[in-house]
């Protein structure tokens, strides 16, 4: 019983890092696919300017916390629900495709410069954020797919559930320290030496 619960959860997982992956080369491809916009092109330009000027907004708190908490938080929620089953796999698949684009769209217009301004963007997310989102993700749609079957096993009680998720609850606080802190005066040290110039 438990070999076929730790295969059942390994299945889960697959299918919603396949979903990631389909998501993450479908950003990458609408990224080059969408040509050269120099509208685009130029505004970031100016903001990485300004952001190397150190005259870049400060991101807020509440502001960093909702774009760190708000994947894990709705996968977390949709666990709750048989439609888990349908919206966990599409979540996956929009967090990838998020992630990507935006990626892609920093490296195509700036090249490498690009590159490393999109890692002091996005790094927390894809270091921290991403993996705590696979975790919350696959024990929400294991409990999703759960309440589908006709003789659902014992469903994990909330509390249960709760505290077994509690260290996300802590590396999610630490992706949001650092989101706040470490992530903009990495941001602003990269854009005064790689875009002022």
């Amino acid at each position: 019983m438990g070999a076929i619960s730790i295969w059942d959860g390994l299945r889960q997982l697959m299918v919603l890092g396949l979903c990631f992956l389909i998501g993450t080369f479908g950003g990458f491809f609408f990224s080059v696919l969408n040509g050269d916009t120099p509208d685009l092109s130029d505004y970031l330009q100016q903001y990485l300017q300004m952001v190397g000027q150190g005259s870049g907004a400060d991101p807020a708190l509440w502001s960093v916390a909702w774009d760190i908490l708000r994947w894990p938080l709705l996968a977390f929620l949709l666990g709750f629900t048989a439609l888990g089953a349908i919206g966990l796999p599409v979540l996956f698949l929009m967090r990838g495709f998020t992630l990507s684009f935006a990626t892609t769209t920093f490296a195509r217009l700036f090249g490498l410069p690009g590159v490393a301004a999109s890692l002091a963007s996005f790094g927390v997310a894809v270091l921290l954020d991403v993996p705590i989102l696979f975790v919350v993700g696959n024990n929400a749609f294991c409990q999703s797919l759960d309440r589908l079957s006709d003789t659902p096993s014992a469903q994990t009680p909330w509390r249960q559930r709760v505290g077994s998720l509690a260290p996300c609850g802590g590396l999610l606080l630490l992706a949001i320290a650092l989101q706040r802190t470490v992530m903009p005066a990495l941001l602003t040290a990269l854009c005064a030496h790689l875009f002022t110039t």
